[in-house]
Parts: C-alpha cells; sequence; structure tokens
C-alpha cells in the first residue's frame, strides 16, 4: 500500500510585529508548516520580518494565491483581530491555530480556530478557547476554565478552575482570577 503524503501548508499571518513574530517562531517550532509568510501594512517598503518574507499589505491579500494557505491574525487590538479573521473568512482561506510546542494542554481541551497558545502555558481539563483567543506566554488556566472569543490573556495570566473570560476581555500581564 502507497501512502499518498499531504503536502504542508502555508501559513499566512497578518501583522508583522512583536506578537506575529511569536506566532511565527511558534509555528516554525512546530514543523507543521512548508512555509511562513506574513501580510503587513508596512510592505511594500518592509519586505521581511526576521527571516520571513512580507508578501502583501493587509487589503491586498485578496490577491494572493490561496491554495494550500491557512492564515491567522497576529495583532493585540482584539476588535481588529475580530475583523482581519471575518475578511479571512469571507476570502474562503481557513483560519489556522498556532500553539508553541512547549505547552501542556489537557486532551480534553477544546481550542477553536484562530487561536494563538505561546510557550509556557498550561490549559486544564475540559478548558474552551474560542476563536481568535490569545493564550501569551506563561498563561496557566485551571480545569473548565472558558476563554471567550477574541479574548487576550496577556503575558502570565492565571485563571483558577470554573471562570469564565467574556468575549473580547484584554487581561493585562500577571491578572488573576480566582472569584
Amino acid at each position: 500500500v502507497i501512502k499518498m503524503l499531504k503536502p504542508k501548508p502555508i501559513l499566512l499571518i497578518l501583522g508583522a510585529g512583536g506578537h506575529g513574530q511569536s506566532v511565527a517562531e511558534a509555528a516554525e517550532l512546530s514543523g507543521e508548516w512548508a512555509d511562513i509568510i506574513f501580510a503587513d501594512d508596512s510592505w511594500p517598503s518592509k519586505g521581511a520580518v526576521s527571516k520571513f518574507k512580507i508578501v502583501s499589505n493587509i487589503s491586498q491579500i485578496k490577491f494572493l494565491d490561496k491554495s494550500g494557505v491557512l492564515a491567522i491574525t497576529a495583532v493585540g487590538n482584539n476588535q481588529l483581530r475580530s475583523q482581519w479573521n471575518k475578511k479571512l473568512m469571507e476570502l474562503s482561506i481557513p483560519l489556522a491555530t498556532i500553539i508553541h510546542p512547549n505547552t501542556i494542554i489537557s486532551p480534553t481541551a477544546i481550542i477553536g480556530h484562530g487561536v494563538a497558545i505561546m510557550a509556557g502555558c498550561v490549559v486544564g481539563t475540559h478548558s474552551q478557547i474560542g476563536n481568535g483567543a490569545i493564550l501569551n506566554i506563561g498563561t496557566l488556566l485551571d480545569h473548565d476554565v472558558l476563554v471567550d472569543e477574541y479574548a487576550h490573556l496577556s503575558v502570565g495570566v492565571k485563571v483558577a478552575g470554573g471562570k469564565k473570560i467574556s468575549q473580547y476581555s484584554f487581561l493585562e500581564v500577571g491578572t488573576i482570577i480566582t472569584h
């Protein structure tokens, strides 16, 4: 029996700032991508960030070859991330979820589309992460935590079991949610 290998997809990251570069690094470490490219409004004056090409600005992604491409919006602004994800869906570009390989994710956790989970995060049993959410470095979620769509949990956030983080919430560095 001959197994046909499915080619690795290309990752398009919207936003080439610090968070975008962190997402690119996590994606590269995962080994899941044939190539990683950016769309950023610094293009065409800026053609690359780190070793990754910037191939378009945000308004021009509709002209890119979309075959084999998945995308993630890597900007901290929750409303802008939501708008850009809607644009990607209108263009029929599937959303990628990027999980840094140095995380602990419960097998019972449910992770949405377009989510970024960065290094050192722990997602506890039966927790749910909504579409477009960001769990930044060192975020710790206990059991049964619900992180709603487009929430942004900054560096070192800790959330006790059974808590809910509302849609579009921004939790600052080091926030602790216990009640």
